[in-house]
């Protein structure tokens, strides 16, 4: 998959400022939507399902600060490295971002 996004955009503006990520939900935006998150020199792209559950209705990860946190188990996953708290067995999924001028690609 290959999503673009304009960071001209008021919606993804915020990807400017390190330490800011968005969720994105939209086409081709992976099995529960992306999380994008900008450390201050590389952009960071997640799948946002909770790497130690099942797709359910509690599966879509939320941002929190520098962690994406899963509903279903209260974990929280730092997102500059995409790693859990030590307890937890899988990291989140990453995927590829590469950018240009004011546009951000994330694809597998």
């Amino acid at each position: 998959f290959s999503v673009e996004l304009n960071m001209n955009l008021p919606l993804y503006s915020g990807l400017k400022s390190p330490g800011n990520g968005i969720y994105y939900s939209g086409p081709g935006a992976g099995a529960k939507g992306l999380i994008i998150f900008y450390t201050g020199s590389t952009y960071n792209a997640f799948d946002a399902a909770c790497p130690n559950q099942e797709i359910s209705s509690c599966s879509t990860m939320t941002i929190k600060g520098i962690n994406a946190l899963c509903a279903c188990d209260s974990e929280e996953y730092n997102l500059f490295t995409g790693q859990g708290d030590g307890t937890v067995t899988y990291p989140m999924k990453q995927y590829r971002a590469e950018v240009n001028d004011n546009m951000i690609r994330i694809y597998n």
